[in-house]
């Protein structure tokens, strides 16, 4: 998928909510990074890890929803990186119960069986435009808020293919995009960093959605109601 013989990317549907998460390494580095990894990611991603012979750099999360951070205790103290969210979703960080409203203290756990435990001493918070490198692979954050306030997106132009890749979290999907109808959503704010974010990127922009298969801008402007309905 990426230029770059020793580069890779790895993607997963993990949990019951079956949320796309994936592993950008280089092999000839030896390093990865991980985004949204979900419920039951622990022993997948450091299988897949081992596999490939890379050390993970760091966590990186597109928001705080539970069907994409589930793993992130685990694995962040048991590879001991650093993890990476924005700063207007460190609210479900602490309490990712909150997402679905004024649930009672150990919902998580009655209904997940999950008793949420951060480890806020890796926690890093970024906001738009931040600049990361992590697996010879330079990224830039874009702050897309709608389908959470902190809601960010991770592109990637310098992949030496033909195709810059966006890693869009639940902002965008093949022939759809993220509710806003949890609490804190916005459809207002999610048209609008659609419209910002999105739209503008070239044609030939590989998607790779939180949820569901991979697409292209060019597929999803030409196709996808909501982009149409911008344009």
């Amino acid at each position: 998928m990426l230029g770059k013989d020793s580069r890779f990317i790895e993607g997963m549907a993990l949990g019951m909510w079956q949320a796309n998460c994936y592993i950008l390494g280089d092999v000839e580095l030896g390093t990865a990074v991980i985004v949204d990894p979900g419920q039951g990611g622990g022993p997948v991603v450091t299988e897949r890890l081992a596999a490939r012979g890379v050390r993970c750099e760091a966590i990186l999360l597109t928001h705080g929803h539970l069907d994409h951070v589930w793993a992130v205790p685990e694995l962040a103290r048991e590879l001991d990186v650093p993890v990476l969210l924005h700063s207007d979703d460190r609210y479900l960080w602490d309490d990712p119960a909150r997402a679905f409203g004024d649930l009672p203290p150990g919902a998580l756990q009655a209904q997940f069986g999950l008793d949420w435990d951060p480890p806020t001493e890796h926690l890093e918070e970024f906001t738009d435009g931040y600049r990361l490198a992590f697996a010879g692979s330079p990224l830039l954050t874009r702050h897309t808020p709608g389908h959470t306030p902190g809601s960010s997106v991770f592109l990637l132009t310098d992949t030496g293919a033909d195709e810059p890749l966006l890693l869009s979290g639940d902002l965008i999907f093949a022939g759809s995009v993220g509710r806003t109808d949890f609490p804190r959503g916005s459809w207002e704010q999610q048209m609008a960093s659609l419209e910002r974010v999105v739209l503008p990127l070239e044609d030939r922009t590989l998607i790779l959605s939180g949820h569901g298969p991979e697409t292209t801008v060019g597929a999803e402007r030409a196709a996808n109601p909501f982009l149409r309905e911008i344009v």
